[in-house]
């Protein structure tokens, strides 16, 4: 969300507050959308629950690059809430469920944020580059979060149980 002042003033031609408003309206909508996540969890694992999410991202980065008023920009942050709720919010007990020991998880977490919000230099860079310009950028994102989609389902495939033989036959 670095660039999402850029976006507004430079790509979409209006006025800075927009910015302001797009994520103010974001980052309101993610403690009711980590209340109701928290709610969800009863009932569905954290591997679904960060599906979700990542599919809600891939649903605004991509709608995201296409947006072209100030009402399409606030409309569209329901999804940036649920996606970063549902990472930021079931991140963490997903790493201390796959890796249970002390620290560990929650150090790994803690650095992986870390080294993601590194990596986005990168990502913006090269994803202003494109034809696109900066709409890129959200893109880049989208294709990302493609990627982390494909990543959850081999981790959760790796995560159910097997079907064992009948030996005794």
């Amino acid at each position: 969300m670095s660039i999402m002042t850029v976006f507004v003033t430079e790509t979409m031609r209006i006025d800075v507050i927009w910015a302001g408003i797009a994520l103010g309206v974001a980052a309101g909508l993610e403690v009711p959308v980590l209340i109701l996540i928290g709610r969800l969890s009863l009932r569905f694992s954290s591997l679904r629950l960060i599906a979700a999410g990542c599919l809600a991202g891939i649903a605004y980065y991509v709608a995201m690059a296409y947006v072209t008023g100030p009402v399409t920009l606030i409309a569209l942050q329901p999804l940036n809430a649920w996606c970063f709720a549902a990472i930021a919010g079931v991140g963490l007990t997903l790493f201390q469920q796959m890796i249970p020991r002390p620290g560990l998880s929650t150090g790994l977490y803690s650095n992986t944020r870390r080294i993601g919000a590194i990596v986005s230099g990168p990502i913006i860079a090269l994803g202003s580059k494109t034809a696109l310009g900066n709409r890129g950028i959200f893109l880049a994102c989208g294709l990302l979060t493609v990627l982390a989609l494909v990543v959850i389902a081999i981790a959760a495939r790796q995560r159910e149980p097997r079907p064992t033989a009948d030996l005794a036959r």
